[in-house]
Parts: structure tokens; sequence; C-alpha cells
């Protein structure tokens, strides 16, 4: 039963799932992973290829190696897909549509049984002969590092809507999410980045002179200490645009998300338009010189507005004059 999971119903499972993901793009992309990709950088088709090369180098470890394979790698690979089945699952669930469920389901169901059959069966694994470790060992990163390799080279359909992407418009349709993609932006106008087709009133209001637009979501604790450090106090001349980025549809607030006003006084308030998942890291920072971008970061906030502010000190009253007393 054992060398029947590893051998043929695995591979089977693993290799579906990834041509059922290259002809779906990345609508089958949970936005869990969407954001981890954000973090390392990657787009959400550079995230799916890499996706589709882990599975296809998992069919080919456990068809060509799997009587060396030990039966726990197996449990923890079938685990893993059965916890990203859930999460495709619940990003469908959020606003991707019903029409994304039943692949996943069945997804899920096949490797939790897989999962169980693993574990009943008994543990018979063949040892290497003396001097066959190093053959192994070659053919497991041949076998991982070429998939992946041509995965990186496998067409994927984006069915998001990228936003700076470089691409004609600026912007590629789809109808589940957005990925504000601010890595593109810089030296761009804002109709440029395609940013300003989410909200118009950010080309009027950065047209002329220097603007901060803060990308922001109001249950994000940098973006709180963000403020906190540097727009706690007037910027000047300089506008400061806070727009919030609303919570994907569908998501239920936690308990305790509601951490009162973000102090900003010199804040001029926006929203993107609610009903669509944003995929960005907040705080965003631009930095906006007559119209065009000339710095954007999620990360190293002194790269575009430098030191924080010293705070203002306040003014010590002077001590009062000793009152004359008349005899």
């Amino acid at each position: 039963m054992r060398t029947l999971v590893i051998r043929i119903l695995a591979p089977i499972l693993l290799a579906a799932t990834a041509i059922a993901w290259i002809s779906q793009g990345t609508m089958w992309m949970p936005r869990w992973m969407a954001n981890v990709g954000l973090r390392l950088s990657l787009s959400e088709v550079a995230m799916a290829q890499l996706t589709i090369g882990i599975l296809l180098a998992s069919t080919l470890t456990f068809a060509l190696l799997g009587s060396w394979v030990k039966p726990a790698f197996i449990r923890i690979a079938l685990i893993g897909y059965a916890f990203c089945a859930v999460a495709t699952i619940a990003s469908a669930f959020a606003g991707s549509g019903a029409q994304s469920l039943v692949l996943p389901t069945i997804g899920l169901v096949a490797a939790l049984g897989l999962n169980a059959l693993a574990d009943r069966a008994a543990p018979t694994l063949r040892t290497p002969r003396h001097g066959a470790n190093v053959w192994m060992c070659g053919a497991f990163v041949a076998i991982w590092v070429v998939p992946i390799g041509v995965a990186a080279q496998i067409p994927i359909a984006n069915s998001s809507l990228t936003v700076g992407d470089g691409s004609a418009n600026g912007l590629q349709r789809g109808p589940a999410s957005v990925v504000l993609d601010y890595a593109h932006w810089q030296g761009r106008t804002l109709p440029d980045t395609g940013l300003s087709r989410l909200l118009p009133l950010l080309t009027a209001l950065t047209i002329e002179g220097q603007s901060i637009v803060i990308l922001y979501s109001p249950e994000c604790g940098h973006c709180r200490e963000l403020f906190a450090e540097y727009f706690t106090q007037s910027m000047g001349e300089v506008k400061v645009i806070a727009v919030e980025v609303p919570p994907a549809p569908g998501s239920t607030p936690l308990v305790g998300d509601n951490l009162g006003p973000i102090e900003c006084p010199s804040c001029q308030w926006l929203s993107l338009p609610a009903g669509t998942h944003y995929i960005l890291k907040p705080p965003t920072i631009l930095v906006v010189k007559d119209g065009r971008v000339i710095c954007a970061t999620d990360s190293d906030w002194k790269a575009c507005l430098g030191d924080p502010p010293s705070p203002t000190p306040s003014p010590t009253p002077s001590p009062a004059s000793p009152t004359a007393i008349t005899p």
C-alpha cells in the first residue's frame, strides 16, 4: 500500500494539480501565497510558476525515488498540500467565486485520504548500496532543479488586476484582486502607474508641489508606527495624503482590530474602492513631486522620508515673579 501511495497515487495528485494550475492561471493562487510572494518581490505569475515547479519536482521525486523516500516525507508533503487546498477554498469564499471550490475540495479530500493510507502503511524502505549515495544526491538535485527551471518558462495567465506592471495600459484586468506593484511606479506619473484609475482624485491632489501618499491599513501596526514617527506634526507645504486600503471582501474583522483613529493633523484622508482584494505590503509610501513619483517603498521609510522629525518641545512656563508685599 505504501508503494502504491508514494509511487503512483501521490504523484498523480501532484501532477494533476500542476496541470490544472497551468490551465487556470493565478486564479488558483491563495491570497496568503500571493502576499508571501509580494514580500519576496515575486509577482503572482512568478509565485505560481515557482509553486508549479515544486509540484512537478515532488511528482518526480515520489515517482522515481519513492523506494528511498521516508514515510514522514510523504506525510509532510500531503499535509502541506491539504493546507494549501484549505487556503484556496478560503480565498474562494472571500470573493474568488464558487466555481473555484470544486477542484480544491477534491484535492483536499484526496490529500487527507492518501495521508491516512500512508500512516497505516508499513515502512519498507530500500537501503542504497554502498557508493550509491552520491548518485542519489545528484539525481535528487536534478529532479528539483530541472522542473523548477522549466516551470519558470511556462506562460501563466494572470487573472488579477496588476497596477503599474509596465504593460501598455499599466493594467491587467481580472475578477477578484488588484496587485499594487509599487516597484514599477518610481519615475512615472500617477496616471501612468494606473493608481489614478482606482482613485482619480489623487491626480488633482498631487499635480503640483510635493506630496506624500501613504497606502495604509487601519489594522496595521507598522502603519500606526509610521504615522506616529513622521506625521503627528504639520508637514508645512508638503501635502500628506493617507489612502486607506479596505479589507478583502468577505473578511471578518478580528476582535481588537478597532484601534481607534490614527493621529495625523495634516493628512487628507482617502480610501480605495471597496469590494476588491488589494495585494500589497502596508504601509507603502510614495513621494510625488509635480505629479511624478520620485520615491516609493514599503519598508525603508528613511529612504523616502529622511529621519523622523524631532518632537516639538513644550514651552516651559517662566517662573512667576515674586510679588512685593507692602507693609
